[in-house]
């Protein structure tokens, strides 16, 4: 103020008016005023759900708690959609890393390894090599070659009314039989002058390309007359490799998915493998779709994430270039701990989920598709997907390193309030971006019946109670089946 003009506190009314500008149309609430929790602060709906969104904050900030919030807040029905008991126009799919959200959402479409439609023949050439090439092995570059010859070759041999099947077509090809080529590839002779391979017997009704797909037996080296094939005992790593990840048992929800009848995916199962994931399977009436992830092996992770993300984008991307014309379905694509799976590391093992992502993180607003980013340790996951958020939730941060990186994502106007981050209490959270008429301190609004699976265990409480006896054999065998 200019002296000798006086300072007052602004009264609610005051605070009130400059939260009360957004339409009451686009107006949405999940949190109050931190130091006046009688006064709503609104979002302008449309501009936090369409420009990605970043929920952070340490271990027992209340992070689970506020994206419960926020989302049941999104899908609840108007008036008019509760009286006539139908659903709004909500698509949300979260990935749920710890499996703790079901309980928030009692009526979701549930998703678990036991009942994930997401057969390998999905993956695209990076998914594939990423799960099944050695990237640091010598010959990693001829594994690569007659991989990709060998699943191509497939793909046409049992898709032969699609045209141009290629490395990353998303049709069906037998994951054994590629095995079976390139194991045969490892033992094959050839002639010493044609270069023709040598098989003994070739199989009866198998025209000559598809050869290489059925167990081979090879003629015998002699000097001169039959020298070894151009890949033999080149690839005894890699055919290891690929036998070991088809005889594991975890992985036979991905490897060798079956359907309810016990058939395997095809082809034209595409459709309705979409659908689990969209929302729009025959029966289902849930607004979200909560994806557990915790029974996942942590070793393809990263993958099923990948797939499924590009799948969910594919939608949206085909989906706009043939809508009708005001009928628009925007999907809300959360993730949950993200930095175990879209992390900084430029490791190959995360090179397919992080192009993933980033692809969503650039271009998905312009198809209808974002991003809600959670995590606790915001340093750890991709710039480039963070750079992209444009409304932060930031909750109790303790760690240097990642009070940091966040202040460095934010502009310098709001540097002074971020200085609260590491004093935060639970709940509380600044709210920032360009949905909120100014940068604040809020305290997200208590959840109802419904509640995430992540309360703290009460240690003290606990260890005072009787000895509690564990049935060990059963737990054994969860382990020993994961």
């Amino acid at each position: 103020a200019i002296p000798p003009s006086g300072v007052e506190i602004a009264d609610e009314s005051i605070i009130q008016s400059i939260y009360g500008q957004i339409s009451a149309d686009k107006e949405f609430v999940f949190a109050t005023l931190a130091q006046h929790q009688n006064i709503n602060v609104p979002v302008d709906g449309d501009k936090f759900f369409s420009k990605h969104i970043a929920v952070l904050g340490s271990t027992g900030s209340g992070k689970s708690g506020t994206v419960a919030r926020i989302l049941q807040e999104a899908m609840k029905p108007s008036d008019a959609q509760a009286k006539l008991n139908t659903r709004n126009n909500t698509h949300i799919i979260l990935f749920d890393l710890h499996g703790e959200y079901r309980k928030a959402f009692p009526e979701c479409k549930y998703i678990s390894i036991d009942n994930l439609a997401l057969p390998y023949w999905l993956m695209n050439s990076e998914e594939l090599e990423e799960m099944f090439i050695e990237s640091g092995e010598s010959n990693s570059h001829n594994q690569v070659s007659q991989f990709k010859k060998a699943v191509i070759l497939n793909k046409k041999k049992y898709n032969p009314t699609i045209k141009g099947a290629n490395y990353d077509t998303p049709v069906y090809f037998s994951l054994e039989e590629v095995c079976r080529f390139i194991a045969n590839h490892n033992l094959s002779t050839k002639d010493a002058k044609t270069g023709e391979l040598k098989i003994r017997s070739k199989v009866a009704n198998v025209p000559d390309e598809y050869q290489m797909f059925e167990t081979l037996e090879f003629e015998d080296k002699a000097t001169g007359k039959i020298n070894s094939g151009p890949y033999a005992g080149e690839f005894d790593r890699f055919v290891l490799r690929l036998e070991t990840k088809l005889n594991d048992d975890r992985l036979n929800f991905f490897l060798k998915p079956l359907k309810v009848g016990g058939e395997s995916y095809q082809t034209s199962d595409l459709a309705d493998i979409a659908r689990q994931f969209t929302g729009y399977e025959e029966g289902n009436t849930a607004n979200i779709t909560v994806i557990d992830l915790s029974g996942i092996p942590f070793e393809v992770l990263s993958i099923v994430v990948s797939l499924i993300s590009r799948l969910i984008f594919d939608f949206c991307f085909y989906y706009k270039a043939m809508k009708p014309a005001g009928k628009e379905v925007p999907f809300l694509m959360v993730l949950e701990e993200a930095h175990n799976y879209i992390p900084q590391s430029h490791s190959a093992k995360y090179g397919s989920v992080k192009k993933s992502i980033e692809r969503i993180a650039k271009e998905g607003r312009k198809y209808g598709l974002s991003l809600m980013i959670v995590s606790q340790r915001p340093s750890e996951i991709s710039e480039t997907i963070f750079s992209q958020c444009n409304n932060f939730v930031a909750m109790r941060l303790t760690n240097p390193t990642d009070q940091g990186y966040v202040k460095r994502l934010l502009p310098d106007s709001v540097l002074a309030i971020t200085d609260t981050l590491p004093i935060l209490e639970k709940q509380e959270a600044l709210l920032i971006g360009d949905s909120v008429a100014m940068p604040s301190i809020v305290r997200i609004m208590d959840l109802g019946e419904y509640r995430p699976d992540s309360n703290d265990i009460g240690f003290r409480s606990e260890w005072k109670k009787d000895w509690m006896d564990v049935a060990f054999s059963d737990l054994v065998k969860k382990i020993s089946k994961e």
